[in-house]
């Protein structure tokens, strides 16, 4: 309280003191008027005297009258303000801010443009007559225009990312569309670990999750809550954040997508064919999950005969040990006998386990 009383004072004697220099600066002004309208007539040595005197006691007594009211509607003024900025989003502070700034700077340069006109009264009032407008404006639109600076911003953020990329190799930013976040097979690839860089679901894309969770349509519905599902298990287990958008625009969602990555040399993830096109005529990459599980797709299936070369005995009564050229095993039932022969076998069953694929096989 003592500290509030103390700055409380020093404010009051700083605007007494502003009171006196406005009447100095009144009588200056007057002097100097007069002497221009009278230019024959001499001014008597104590009239400035008094005149400084007199309108400077004058200016701090009307000061200090006025201080306690001026000082109670500057503490509004600024708790308005506070609270003001403090509803203000992060983006749109430091876009206001920046504007603020570019105000200033632009107002300083028309100063020194307008030097010519000396230290007078003049040119100081223009002065701060242009660095409040200025830096007001600039503020203002600052604010107004915040969504389009953080696009500027994201987007030479982008080139850099892609620069980078380019130079050293580094993992570009994943974008999840939402079919692939419905058709599930994504949360499983992303537990592997085998997908590098940051991945992302722009929050347009959850929108669009809900809306087909609520559709009228029950087999969409049941594809839009499996999907919410799926993205709250990405988010559980933190291998996948769902990112704030600023693009209010009526496009539709993939075009969104493809502008989110775009800007930032990113990557979209996906099931959907067409957006996969789309995509390509754009220059964006794009990782289907389709593609990749037939590519992952095992070269055996059962029911498939072939020939093999039985190596070893197996654990099992009967059974031997052969393998494929890339490294597979294959248990056949009846190969025991056959150790070091190429025999013809039969695929009966594949199993996918931890370790690799394991092939069944019995003797044709």
């Amino acid at each position: 309280m003592m500290r509030s009383k103390g700055l409380e004072r020093l404010l009051r004697f700083l605007l007494i003191l502003l009171g006196v220099g406005i009447g100095l600066t009144i009588t200056q002004l007057g002097l100097q008027w007069f002497q221009l309208a009278n230019p024959n007539v001499s001014i008597p040595a104590w009239v400035p005297a008094a005149g400084y005197a007199g309108m400077g006691f004058l200016g701090g007594i009307i000061m200090l009258i006025l201080s306690r009211r001026i000082l109670r509607r500057f503490t509004l003024i600024s708790s308005e303000m506070q609270k003001t900025l403090d509803k203000m989003p992060l983006n749109q502070l430091m876009s206001a801010i920046t504007g603020l700034i570019l105000g200033l700077i632009v107002a300083a340069l028309l100063r020194q443009i307008l030097s010519f006109m000396g230290n007078s009264v003049a040119s100081t009032a223009l002065s701060a007559l242009l660095y409040a407008s200025l830096g007001a404006l600039g503020y203002n639109i600052g604010r107004r225009r915040s969504r389009e600076f953080l696009g500027m911003v994201t987007r030479l953020s982008g080139v850099r990312e892609k620069r980078k990329i380019t130079r050293h190799g580094y993992a570009s930013r994943k974008f999840l569309d939402t079919s692939a976040v419905i058709d599930g097979r994504i949360l499983e690839i992303l537990k592997t670990g085998f997908i590098e860089g940051e991945v992302v679901l722009p929050e347009f894309v959850a929108t669009e999750l809900q809306h087909v969770a609520d559709s009228p349509d029950e087999s969409m519905r049941e594809r839009g809550r499996r999907g919410l599902e799926i993205l709250r298990e990405l988010r559980e287990q933190q291998l996948a954040t769902v990112e704030p958008s600023d693009d209010t625009s009526a496009d539709d969602v993939d075009v969104k997508l493809l502008r989110a990555a775009r800007e930032v040399g990113g990557t979209v993830i996906t099931t959907d064919y067409n957006l996969q096109k789309a995509a390509a005529v754009t220059g964006i990459r794009t990782m289907n999950v389709h593609a990749l599980v037939e590519a992952l797709r095992p070269a055996v299936t059962a029911g498939m005969e072939m020939t093999v070369r039985i190596t070893r005995e197996g654990r099992e009564a009967g059974q031997g040990i052969a393998h494929l050229a890339d490294g597979t095993m294959i248990v056949v039932e009846g190969g025991r006998d056959r150790v070091g022969e190429d025999t013809d076998i039969t695929v009966t069953s594949i199993r996918q386990t931890s370790a690799g694929r394991m092939i069944f096989a019995r003797v044709r």
